[in-house]
């Protein structure tokens, strides 16, 4: 039912030869109408042309309007990452040192972060085509700001507005996919947006480096600003809601409840709590392992280059790109959520343990064993598909917020600083962090993927949303 479902609001919302969507098809006369100027002598040839375009529609539209949504979620990682390949410069620009750096770049993940949940919220009521382009002009002029900025205080002014409207980013595009595909498709393209997102990540490194050398890091800022006018224009043109969906939210829009009731729907779901607390933990391999930690710990432990390590992390950033949308696709297609999530977060837990605690790996092994971690360690998107399935379908905007805010918040804000207070106190067995200390104080990774694994088991089966 669920494909039919969605082929029936495609043509609804796209179909020229369908007067009322859902309710009735055009008359021969309609389609002869349609066609005229094409074959006026033939009624049968117009029509079998009118079904030839509206399966192309069907086929098409729903990943067009994915695609576009997702773009936001690439454009936004992008300019997270930024800093990073403009890191000279901006402490020369504006005469601070690494860490004033980093407390810049930092300022962009307070509001991300506060506003995950209200972004949610805002999709359950607000088109996310409106959404998405009011958001995209506003990444607009505050990249604008950044680039002009003249001092520290309006560089950090710049970053902290990016982070606002970058929040309604991942959302937008998972509720663009739960309306537009069926059930049995959302897990494969939850992995797709994931991939697209880590896309985003490691384009701000290849692309925006030799931008800066040849234009300068204000004058790549310039681009990127002009980059997001250009999908704000894309994103307002063929972002579209189906019309069953839209009449859905304009009744439910009749009969509103306040934004603080929505999140209460969503927290009273005690899967809500265990599919957000798993997704976190998961993701912390990549956000606290794989985005800092792994590289100073191959450089202390096997005393490789900095760019080998660099490499080896990388890998585990492309495992995690690469295993989303297969891992989505391979829950989808075998109609579970909970047994891959159990086998994923299994495997990651003794990947893990191999890399920390078996002296002496082989590098070339060692980068086939980060990309495996990574791999099994994107079974953080499948909570995802799980909220989709139990939802309400007027909070789902809202779950899907929450679900992004847990997943993000347990990594990056809470594991990477914890690994490196323990690196820094009187209780590691060095105070040069060698081997046993690197895994003394990583030894928070197993132990959060150990706690993963407990929770998967009370993660619940929907069979893909099926009834």
């Amino acid at each position: 039912m669920g494909e039919v479902d969605a082929k029936r609001r495609v043509r609804g919302a796209f179909n020229p030869c369908l007067k009322a969507p859902l309710t009735r098809r055009a008359s021969h006369a309609d389609l002869s109408h349609k066609g005229r100027g094409i074959n006026e002598g033939n009624p049968m040839n117009n029509h079998s042309l009118a079904l030839s375009r509206n399966r192309f529609w069907i086929l098409l539209m729903p990943w067009l309007v994915w695609g576009i949504s997702s773009l936001f979620v690439t454009y936004q990682m992008l300019l997270q990452t930024a800093p990073s390949v403009m890191l000279t410069d901006l402490q020369s620009a504006f005469s601070v040192n690494k860490f004033g750096v980093s407390l810049l770049s930092s300022c962009f993940f307070y509001t991300y972060l506060l506003l995950q949940i209200p972004s949610g919220m805002l999709v359950d009521r607000v088109h996310p085509r409106y959404c998405l382009t009011f958001c995209l002009l506003g990444i607009v002029i505050s990249t604008l700001l950044f680039a002009w900025a003249p001092t520290l205080a309006m560089a950090k002014t710049s970053r902290i507005l990016q982070g606002v409207f970058s929040a309604p980013s991942v959302v937008p595009a998972l509720y663009l996919a739960a309306i537009w595909f069926p059930a049995k498709r959302f897990a494969l393209v939850a992995g797709l947006t994931e991939m697209i997102g880590m896309s985003g990540a490691a384009l701000g490194q290849v692309l925006l480096a030799p931008s800066v050398d040849q234009y300068g890091w204000r004058g790549t800022l310039v681009g990127c600003a002009l980059l997001g006018l250009a999908l704000a224009l894309l994103t307002y043109t063929l972002v579209r809601e189906n019309p069953d969906d839209a009449e859905k939210k304009k009744q439910q829009a009749k009969n509103k409840t306040s934004f603080l009731r929505d999140l209460l729907v969503v927290i009273s779901y005690p899967q809500a709590w265990i599919n957000g607390l798993f997704s976190g933990l998961l993701f912390s391999i990549a956000a606290a392992f794989g985005s800092l930690w792994c590289i100073p710990y191959l450089m202390q432990v096997y005393s490789v280059s900095l760019d080998l390590a660099a490499g080896a992390s990388g890998m585990l950033l492309f495992g995690v790109a690469f295993g989303a949308p297969v891992l989505g696709w391979i829950s989808d297609r075998i109609g579970l959520r909970r047994l891959p999530m159990l086998i994923s977060t299994a495997m990651v837990f003794i990947l893990m343990m191999a890399v920390l605690y078996i002296p002496n790996i082989p590098i070339t092994l060692m980068f086939i064993l980060l990309f495996a971690l990574g791999f099994f360690s994107s079974a953080y998107a499948l909570p995802f598909a799980v909220m989709r399935d139990i939802m309400p379908e007027h909070v789902r905007g809202t779950a899907m917020g929450y679900t992004n805010l847990m997943c993000i918040l347990i990594g990056a804000p809470v594991l990477q600083p914890l690994i490196g207070w323990i690196l820094n106190t009187e209780l590691t067995m060095s105070p040069a962090h060698q081997a046993l200390d690197y895994q003394y104080a990583l030894s928070v990774l197993p132990i959060s993927l150990f706690i993963g694994l407990i929770l998967a088991f009370f993660i619940k089966e929907t069979h893909c949303g099926k009834k």
